[in-house]
């Protein structure tokens, strides 16, 4: 009776693994017939770029005029990378964090902006603190004088389609084709591309499952660095799609996923002179 038993559920464990087995190979193939057309002038192999992460903020206070502006001045530096939230009466502001200042009470997304303008700025993990809060105009030009693409995470939440177009707009005002939308909520995404299907887009993610199925959808990919493979970077440049890593503050990382072969590498850090060392 054991033994019957036994082989009664050593059936059924085979059964399961073989159904699983297909529904993850139809998966796949559904995933990838019905992924978004690759772009035309995509490469593989080209030059890993670098982002400075709410600019240059391992030196100067993230998402600052003076962060924004250190790395706008590196030539290490290909990109500049933001977060944006909206104020009450709805001007587009650089911040991370919706309780942005010294004042726990206080938050962007339900004051009016004179009310927060030159508000004091929390302290933050490298213990820098900042005096007043940079707006998206200021951020934005600074990357339209020297030639750096504005990397704009859509950050606040609760963004609507209005504001997200609103964001589409200065950014083409400002940068022309020179700037990239990166958001976790993929139908922030689809708002976005959906408005303008010129633009270029990463979906984010602290998943490197998740960030292979969003390959599969079609979607250019950025990751935190932990949950990065050469698998993965593989399977998205055989779709044809970019794939970038962030935060990525150790130098010694920064080679292992440009050997990867990854398309961006976000940090806090200026790296040009050892990077630039190791390359001649």
């Amino acid at each position: 009776m054991r033994k019957t038993i036994v082989k009664i559920l050593a059936i059924v464990l085979c059964a399961i693994a073989v159904i699983i087995g297909c529904g993850f190979g139809i998966t796949y193939a559904v995933l990838s017939a019905g992924a978004k057309n690759l772009p035309e002038d995509y490469s593989i192999g080209k030059n890993v770029k670098f982002i400075a992460h709410r600019g240059l903020s391992g030196e100067y206070y993230e998402n600052s005029e003076q962060a924004f502006r250190a790395a706008a001045d590196s030539d290490f530096f290909y990109g500049i990378e933001t977060d944006i939230y909206f104020t009450a009466d709805g001007v587009a502001v650089c911040a991370h964090d919706d309780d942005a200042f010294t004042d726990a009470a206080v938050t962007i997304t339900q004051s009016r902006y004179s009310d927060i303008a030159k508000l004091p700025l929390k302290e933050n993990s490298y213990g820098f603190t900042g005096t007043e809060i940079c707006t998206m105009d200021t951020y934005l030009s600074i990357c339209a004088e020297s030639g750096k693409a504005a990397v704009i995470e859509l950050k606040q939440e609760d963004m609507t389609d209005e504001e997200i177009k609103f964001i589409i707009d200065s950014a083409r005002e400002y940068c022309g084709d020179n700037f990239v939308l990166i958001c976790f909520d993929k139908a922030a995404i689809e708002v976005a591309e959906s408005y303008d299907n010129g633009i270029v887009t990463q979906h984010l993610s602290n998943n490197g499952f998740l960030g292979l199925l969003s390959v599969w959808d079609g979607y250019n990919i950025s990751l935190t660095h932990g949950k990065m493979s050469k698998t993965l970077v593989r399977e998205a440049h055989k779709h044809g799609r970019e794939v970038g890593v962030w935060t990525v503050n150790e130098y010694d990382l920064v080679e292992k996923y440009a050997d990867m072969g990854v398309d961006y590498i976000t940090t806090n850090f200026d790296y040009g002179s050892r990077w630039n060392e190791s390359h001649r």
